[in-house]
């Protein structure tokens, strides 16, 4: 099998080369050409227009399992307006000095990461990430899809998993610009995109038999999700996680609700390049 891949990889390499030549473009200079496959580089895209424009909060609440997205969104406001709160006790005190002008919000489904081709220049998708519920097409009713992403707290670098942590993308919305004169001071920079999502306990060290991370769903005294809003450029990327299934996987698990129900996961490194470069550095 990895024989087979090795050769696949050099025929699409190929492929790509001849492709470019074909297309009489001049030859890159030495120093800007990368060899196919191996270029990481990638942008967050999403789409100008949202995929519903108005969402009551009630439906996030229902139908994106988002329960606590209107504390989330006033910490957010709160924290933006007063970075400089240093206690839990302040935090929750601003909390009630913060009043909704809304009751709906546009709401993306899906965000991307576009990648250029070193040699053809053209684009193409790398990875998505969806944040959508159930919905109902013309035969069945296709389950809900919230993936999850690993995210930069603002701190993390190129290498390495300090600064990361893995979140479950819920929702994917806008707070429109002329709210944000009501909501925001003058000197804040509110984003153009934010999410909202749950997240994970840290990526601490890895197992030593498969160097993958073990994490749980970060959670509060009284059990429930530790939620937060986040501006979607701290979204680095898709992750991966495998079920800590123990002796027996318990068959209510399926791939609609075992993010839901299982207790521990693994962070799975080998899924491409970009996420094994992101998490480990050059010495590990």
């Amino acid at each position: 099998m990895t024989v087979w891949l090795h050769r696949k990889e050099k025929i699409l390499r190929h492929a790509q080369y001849i492709e470019w030549r074909l297309a009489g473009s001049p030859l890159p200079e030495l120093v800007d050409w990368i060899p196919p496959g191996l270029d990481m580089h990638r942008e967050l895209s999403i789409s100008k227009f949202p995929t519903a424009r108005a969402i009551t909060f009630n439906q996030l609440e229902q139908d994106f399992g988002a329960t606590f997205f209107i504390v989330a969104l006033r910490r957010f406001i709160s924290l933006a307006n007063n970075p400089n709160l240093t206690t839990e006790r302040q935090l929750d005190t601003s909390l009630w000095n913060i009043h909704f002008p809304f009751r709906a919000l546009p709401v993306w489904h899906s965000i991307k990461f576009r990648r250029s081709d070193p040699v053809t220049r053209q684009l193409s998708t790398a990875d998505s990430i969806h944040a959508r519920p159930a919905r109902r097409d013309k035969q069945k009713i296709q389950p809900s899809r919230f993936d999850t992403a690993l995210i930069n707290d603002g701190t993390g670098k190129d290498y390495g998993v300090k600064g990361y942590r893995v979140g479950r993308i819920r929702v994917i919305f806008s707070i429109p610009n002329w709210y944000h004169q009501m909501l925001f001071k003058v000197s804040v920079s509110v984003p153009q995109h934010l999410a909202y999502v749950e997240l994970f306990t840290k990526l601490d060290t890895p197992d030593p038999n498969h160097g993958m991370f073990k994490i749980s769903p970060w959670k509060d005294q009284d059990g429930g999700r530790i939620c937060s809003i986040i501006p979607i450029a701290n979204i680095c990327r898709s992750v991966h996680l495998i079920p800590k299934f123990g002796p027996i996987a318990p068959p209510e698990w399926t791939t609609s609700n075992v993010l839901d129900l299982c207790p521990t996961f693994f962070v799975n490194v080998y899924t491409d390049r970009h996420l094994f470069r992101t998490l480990f550095d050059a010495d590990t």
